[in-house]
């Protein structure tokens, strides 16, 4: 995508970090941006910033963990935007410690979010942006810890390397489609 004007951003984890700093420059840049996050306060307060700089913006409440709550926050962005160009799968949580010491628990929100989250963006996504035939693209959200691993954050970095993998493969499977 040459021009992004006028087309759309949905970002997860969007009320701040990341998120918002992407938010920041992709309204500056023309684009729509739907920001969604599981936390309502700073969600609303990351609107009405994005407002104040005349950004064309809205959000949803979302929980990337959980398949339909993804597939609702995309038909909101449709509702609300008519497309979507860009989707940034950015939410992330971090978990580590000690190996004995790790809880199921964790290793299963660390998985459902940092992991499966990515998983249900493209999986919900991938399809809205094939229909209208302008391109598009997939930013997953790493960290270096998707390339090392210190010892005590191995669920973390499982699921950082996880999506590193995830987004090589995509890669090489949706360029012809100019989907990036």
């Amino acid at each position: 995508m040459d021009d992004v004007r006028g087309k759309t951003a949905f970002i997860t984890g969007g009320a701040s970090g990341l998120g918002l700093a992407m938010a920041h420059a992709f309204g500056e840049a023309g684009m729509q941006v739907m920001l969604a996050d599981i936390e309502e306060a700073p969600l609303a307060k990351a609107v009405a910033d994005l407002e104040e700089r005349q950004v064309k913006v809205s959000s949803v409440i979302c929980d990337v963990g959980d398949r339909k709550a993804v597939e609702a926050a995309a038909a909101e962005t449709i509702r609300a935007f008519g497309k979507v160009h860009v989707v940034c799968n950015n939410a992330g949580v971090g978990v580590g410690g000690p190996i004995d010491q790790i809880k199921p628990a964790d290793w299963d929100w660390i998985i459902a979010v940092n992991l499966m989250g990515v998983v249900y963006g493209v999986e919900t996504f991938l399809p809205l942006i094939r229909s209208h035939g302008e391109g598009g693209a997939f930013v997953n959200t790493a960290s270096m810890a998707g390339m090392v691993s210190p010892p005590g954050m191995e669920p973390y970095s499982a699921t950082k390397f996880a999506v590193v993998a995830m987004s090589e493969g995509w890669y090489g499977q949706l360029a012809g489609e100019n989907i990036h």
